[in-house]
C-alpha cells in the first residue's frame, strides 16, 4: 500500500476519525472542516452515480491535496511519516483505505 500511495498523486482519505492528504509528494493530517466535507459529498455523489457532483467534489479534493503541499519537499520524512501512519492502522482501517485508493485510482483518469 506504502508504494502504490506514493505512486499516486496527493488525495484526502478518510482513516478512522481522521483525515490525512496522502501521496507522493504528502503525508499530512487535515483538520480543516470545510475539507473534510468534502470527503463525505465526494463519496456521496460517487455512491449515487452523480458523475458531475463526484467530479466537482473529486477536483477539490485534488486542489485541497495541493495546496497543503510543504515547501521544500522531504520524500524521505513523507515515506517515514507515511509508514508509520499505514503500520497504526486497524485491520478495518486498512481496508478502509484500500477500498479509498481503489475508487481513487478509478476516478483519477476520469475525473482529471
Amino acid at each position: 500500500m506504502l508504494e502504490q500511495l506514493l505512486s499516486l498523486p496527493g488525495f484526502l482519505y478518510h482513516l478512522d476519525n481522521k483525515f490525512y492528504f496522502l501521496g507522493k509528494w504528502i503525508c499530512k493530517e487535515c483538520k480543516d472542516t470545510d475539507t473534510t466535507d468534502c470527503v463525505y459529498m465526494y463519496e456521496m455523489c460517487r455512491n449515487a452515480n452523480d458523475v458531475k457532483e463526484a467530479r466537482y467534489y473529486f477536483q477539490k479534493l485534488r486542489a485541497y491535496s495541493e495546496l497543503a503541499l510543504e515547501i521544500p519537499y522531504n520524500p524521505e520524512k513523507i515515506r517515514q511519516n507515511m509508514t508509520h501512519l499505514l503500520k497504526s492502522l486497524t485491520e478495518s482501517a486498512a481496508d478502509k483505505l484500500n477500498a479509498q485508493i481503489s475508487a481513487f485510482s478509478e476516478d483519477l483518469p476520469k475525473y482529471n
